[in-house]
């Protein structure tokens, strides 16, 4: 029996979750694998800046706000962009998207016009099996990532826009119910 990995896919909260940290979330799920997995949720801005946990940024730099990652260590901060031209872009997790925890390749793109990146405090962890457990309590719906799913202009809608992508009686859902979660 093979083992199943959601390594480059995004999870969609089942809407019946509605009460904690992964309420209407998408997480970019970067590795997967027996020992756990590590995933980024894509669709939360958090409420501080980047000056406000990045020390060190350079006066002067456009100062955004960040994204919150998952409830895991709030001091972790990751980059995801989508420029394969850098000199160290970092891990590729799926075509056009690239991980990156380096200061310097931050600096860069903050003077960037001509990339699409998010830099994330936090992240989602899972232990060994914790993720499956979730995924047999129908916590997750999995789908495949895209660089739209998680560079998407409108971050609010990405859960909803994620369920139509899915198709079939998510797609149902998205479209005809004021809130999937009454369902």
């Amino acid at each position: 029996m093979s083992e199943i990995s959601y390594k480059g896919k995004i999870l969609i909260s089942n809407s019946s979750i509605v009460t904690d940290d992964f309420n209407k979330s998408v997480v970019f799920i970067v590795d997967h694998d027996s020992s756990g997995a590590f995933g980024l949720v894509v669709n939360k801005k958090s409420s501080y800046l980047m000056s406000e946990v990045v020390m060190g940024l350079p006066a002067g730099i456009q100062d955004n706000l960040m994204y919150w990652g998952g409830p895991v260590d709030h001091g972790f901060i990751s980059i995801l962009h989508n420029n394969a031209n850098l000199i160290d872009p970092g891990l590729q997790v799926i075509p056009g998207v690239f991980l990156s925890r380096s200061y310097d390749l931050l600096i860069k793109l903050l003077g960037s016009d001509d990339t699409a990146y998010h830099v994330f405090h936090g992240y989602s962890g899972w232990g060994a099996g914790q993720l499956e457990s979730e995924f047999a309590r129908k916590s997750w719906v999995s789908h495949d990532a895209s660089p739209r799913n998680i560079f998407h202009p409108d971050p609010e809608t990405v859960w909803r826009d994620a369920l139509r992508s899915k198709g079939g009686i998510y797609r149902y859902f998205a479209e005809h119910t004021k809130d999937p979660s009454l369902n």
